[in-house]
C-alpha cells in the first residue's frame, strides 16, 4: 500500500525547487547571516520556508509510468483535504498547480517527484508558519498562482494551528492513513524496487 509520512520539521530551512534560481527567488544573504541550510528537492515549485511550524505529509506510491502530474495533484490534494477535514478543518480546497487554500489564504503547497512506475508527494501545511522568516529569505516568487493577486507573503500566507490540537502528528496521520490514495496493488513490489533504485525514502 502507499506509504505515508507525517512528521514535523526539527529545524528551519530553506528548500528549493528542481529548477528554482537562489539569485531571483532567495535573499541569499540573510539565510547566510542567520545560518540557514539551502537544500534543493527532487520536485518542482519555487522555493519554501520549512520551520517547525509546518506539518510534512509525505506520500511513496505506485504509478504508472512518468506522467499525470495534474491527475496526481488534483487526486492527492482531495485526499490530504478529507482528512483535514475529518481532522476538524473545514473549508479547505485545491487552488493553483498544488496549493491548498483556505479563506483565500495559503495553508499548503506540495510538489511532486515522478520516477517510472513511482510517485512520491510531500505537501507542506502552514500549521503555525513564521511568516517574518519567509519574509526575511524569500523574494517574491517569479511566477504564482491567479489567486495570490500579487500579494505578499505575509498577506497570502495562513495558518492551521488554532483549528488543531498542538500535537497534530497522531491525528493527521490516523486520519490520512484511515483512506489511503488509491492505487494499483499488483504493482507495489515494482515501485518499491524502483523507490531503492533511486536511493528514495519510502516510509
Amino acid at each position: 500500500m502507499p506509504r505515508v509520512r507525517v512528521y514535523r520539521p526539527g529545524a528551519t530551512m530553506v528548500v528549493l525547487g528542481r529548477a528554482s534560481k537562489p539569485e531571483i527567488e532567495l535573499n541569499a544573504d540573510a539565510c547566510v547571516e542567520d545560518g540557514v541550510p539551502i537544500l534543493r528537492r527532487r520536485g518542482g515549485g519555487c522555493a519554501v520556508v520549512i520551520d517547525p511550524g509546518n506539518a510534512i505529509v509525505a506520500v511513496a506510491m505506485p504509478a504508472k509510468g512518468i506522467g499525470g502530474i495534474t491527475e496526481h495533484f488534483s487526486r492527492l490534494s482531495a485526499w490530504v483535504i478529507a482528512g483535514l477535514e475529518r481532522a476538524g478543518v473545514i473549508g479547505v480546497y485545491h487552488d493553483g498547480i498544488s496549493d491548498l487554500v483556505c479563506d483565500d489564504l495559503k495553508i499548503g503547497g506540495a510538489c511532486i517527484y515522478r520516477a517510472k512506475d513511482l510517485l512520491l508527494y510531500s505537501a507542506t501545511l502552514l500549521v503555525d508558519p513564521d511568516l517574518d522568516l519567509v519574509e526575511r529569505y524569500l523574494k517574491h516568487p517569479p511566477r504564482e498562482p491567479e489567486y495570490r493577486r500579487g500579494r505578499s507573503h505575509r498577506e497570502f500566507m495562513g495558518g492551521i494551528g488554532v483549528l488543531l490540537p498542538d500535537d497534530i502528528e497522531p491525528l493527521l496521520r490516523l486520519t490520512l492513513r484511515s483512506e489511503t490514495p488509491e492505487w494499483d496493488a499488483d504493482d507495489a513490489e515494482e515501485a518499491r524496487i524502483a523507490a531503492d533504485r533511486k536511493g528514495l525514502e519510502h516510509e
